[in-house]
């Protein structure tokens, strides 16, 4: 038992995470999807080889940023194995570098704030009590409560 506040931290920690990145890419996705359509059309018309394509190169783009984001961990191996985007996109164009910023990088940074100024008992270190205090309530079980802190008083009608 002495873990579940670690536990608690890190569960909720990743699911902000995932859930930011999701919104990322919802945004990335709401942008692509028309300058998608805009880019195959000026390549149809231009009638664009495929060096000088605009849809590959938002393509190439849109790959850049999905291993930036990184939303699912699938780009954290050093090892990339092929994928349906090989034939669209050479691989080396898209293959995550070790010095390479991500999402990843940008939340730990975020982290080390916060850690910084828990260390030093600011805000964030009275919200993490009252937080903990929250969920280890709702964690107990409700027939160990003492009832008469939930009994509502009511008015007597004899009274009135």
């Amino acid at each position: 038992m002495p873990d579940l506040p670690a536990n608690r931290w890190s569960t909720f920690k990743k699911l902000v995470i995932f859930q930011v990145k999701l919104a990322f890419d919802a945004v990335r996705d709401l942008f692509l999807s028309p300058i998608s359509f805009g880019c195959a059309l000026l390549d149809i018309i231009k009638n664009n080889s495929d060096e000088q394509s605009y849809f590959k190169k938002l393509m190439i783009f849109g790959g850049k940023t999905d291993v930036w984001l990184n939303l699912f961990a699938q780009h954290d191996a050093i090892e990339v194995k092929p994928t349906a985007h090989s034939e669209l996109v050479n691989q080396d164009q898209i293959t995550p570098e070790k010095d390479q910023k991500n999402a990843d990088q940008l939340f730990d940074k975020i982290e080390d704030l916060i850690r910084e100024q828990h260390a030093k008992g600011g805000l964030t270190a009275s919200a993490k009590s009252t937080l903990d205090s929250v969920l280890q309530k709702l964690n107990t079980n409700p027939t160990s409560k003492n009832t008469d802190d939930n009994q509502v008083t009511k008015p007597n009608k004899d009274n009135h």
